[in-house]
């Protein structure tokens, strides 16, 4: 079958949400769910219930639990191996003995108009909708709630009004920076009543382009996903082995330049190929270079806000457009970066490790697991730096209605329901942000994965340093100098 013919009906069956078990695709039974943890690692009628509900009327919705009444991390919980090399960060190092130059590129901070925000507007129209601004990484799980909350005759309406949800996959930067322009504002109405992407850190970028008045009317994240190396495992076996270091960027370029001097890591025998999404397209390549400038820069230090004149350092510099040079930037989200490890596994793709989030991670997991049970799986490794993307949920009140922005809040809500919120672990992956469901529910759900591909459930443990949010201003100088940097030079490039 052609790669391409292969490649679309893997895509159709994520979209389609079915899943096949055992022996080859074509061949085997289909089930109700592509990506159903629930079906394979747990009886879901222990789950869906809380523990000791009768399922009387006065215990269909149950207490919410405190945060102290989940589990806590134990000692016994699984965490990262810290390995023996650890400390010796030598990104900087790295780049010197690689004799890596750049052509400067200049710094310079964006000064975006401000917007006077306007609230609220007008409603008119007989039909109450929100249109949210959703990274492509919650698109099904969006829409298949947002599917449950308008067919609950309880929730769907406002003053009488039906309520319409509609769901616009689009990348955080971009959006963002729609939002920040303008772009979204037509004729006095927002074109967007949410915003909704991986992560908060392009929040100051939007906020600060307005003025006169409150911008979000919520802010409550709906969604927790650590970002992740993901690694064939006799790729990651040989890293572990030559560099003694947990994975990293650090890591990263201490590969290539191994490889630059002549030694393999690939056991066979193939160029150690390494992918991320486009900065400038994608939340995940936006995290990337955060973190990159993170290690570079606070390595040696407990917190650290990335500064401008930082940017212009010229080893910093030399150091971007390495790993840009020597890495795959084909793609502008992190699903279409996935998907083809998804699809053909190690052998049939050339890249040999990708940094994405943690709930596609474990996707490529189970699919590998289900296509091919006995061949390479991929390894998850958690990052010695790391950016826990936690999935924010913006109600935006410039040019948006009271009714719109009530309607957006109740979904809102909807979205944080135990129900919901078991949803988005089992059809996506994602790590629940509510405490209605227990630490222990959520490792079994996550199951067989915990063992087997590296998994950990416990946040707290899953990396060594978490990185402080930073400047919105300087990601975006980040973000532009890193697409105007070309090619760098060196007697090994």
């Amino acid at each position: 079958m052609p790669l391409r013919r292969s490649a679309s009906l893997i895509q159709a069956l994520l979209l389609c949400g079915l899943v096949v078990f055992g022996g080859l695709l074509g061949s085997a039974q289909a089930a109700d769910k592509l990506f159903n943890f629930g079906d394979l690692n747990v009886d879901l009628s222990k789950v869906q219930a809380k523990p000791g509900s009768s399922g009387s009327a006065a215990q269909t919705t149950p207490a919410k639990e405190s945060p102290a009444q989940q589990l806590p991390s134990t000692p016994e919980s699984p965490a990262p191996a810290v390995l023996p090399r650890d400390g010796q960060e030598s990104i900087g190092e790295t780049v010197k003995r690689q004799a890596v130059r750049v052509a400067p590129v200049a710094i310079r901070a964006d000064t975006p108009g401000k917007q006077r925000v306007v609230y609220p507007v007008r409603e008119d129209r007989s039909v109450i909708e929100v249109k949210i601004a959703a990274g492509s990484e919650k698109k099904d799980w969006l829409e298949e709630a947002a599917r449950r909350f308008m067919a609950d005759t309880a929730r769907n309406s406002v003053n009488g009004k039906p309520i319409r949800l509609v769901i616009d996959k689009i990348g955080s930067t971009e959006s963002a920076t729609l939002i920040a322009e303008g772009t979204t504002l037509h004729k006095g109405r927002n074109e967007y009543q949410v915003w909704a992407p991986a992560s908060s850190i392009f929040r100051n970028v939007v906020e600060e382009s307005f003025t006169g008045g409150k911008v979000f009317e919520t802010d409550e994240s709906i969604a927790r996903s650590p970002m992740v190396f993901v690694t064939w495992e006799p790729v990651q076996s040989a890293i572990d082995q030559m560099t003694q270091k947990s994975m990293s960027f650090d890591t990263i370029t201490e590969i290539f330049s191994r490889e630059l001097s002549g030694e393999v890591i690939d056991p066979n025998g193939r160029n150690f190929q390494f992918g991320f999404t486009r900065p400038q397209d994608s939340n995940s390549g936006a995290v990337a270079l955060i973190t990159m400038a993170y290690e570079f820069f606070a390595k040696d230090r407990g917190r650290y806000k990335i500064r401008m004149e930082d940017l212009k350092d010229p080893d910093f510099q030399a150091y971007l457009a390495f790993i840009k040079y020597m890495s795959d930037q084909t793609k502008d989200s992190t699903g279409k970066l996935a998907e083809p490890l998804m699809q053909a596994g190690y052998g049939g793709q050339p890249l040999s490790s990708v940094y994405v989030y943690e709930n596609l991670a474990v996707k490529l997991a189970f699919i590998r697991k289900v296509n091919d049970p006995n061949g390479t799986r991929p390894v998850i490794r958690y990052p010695k730096y790391n950016l826990v993307s936690d999935h924010p949920y913006y109600t935006l009140r410039h040019g948006n209605s009271r009714e719109q922005v009530e309607a957006a809040r109740r979904f809102k809500d909807y979205l944080l329901t135990r129900d919901i919120q078991l949803l988005a672990l089992q059809k996506e992956g994602f790590r629940p942000v509510s405490t209605d469901i227990s630490n222990q529910e959520m490792s079994e759900v996550l199951g067989d994965f915990v063992t087997v591909n590296g998994l950990i459930p416990d946040l707290i443990k899953a990396s060594q340093i978490l990185i402080p949010a930073q400047s919105g201003e300087v990601i975006m100088a980040l973000i532009r100098s890193y697409q105007e940097l070309g090619d760098p030079v060196g007697p090994n490039l």
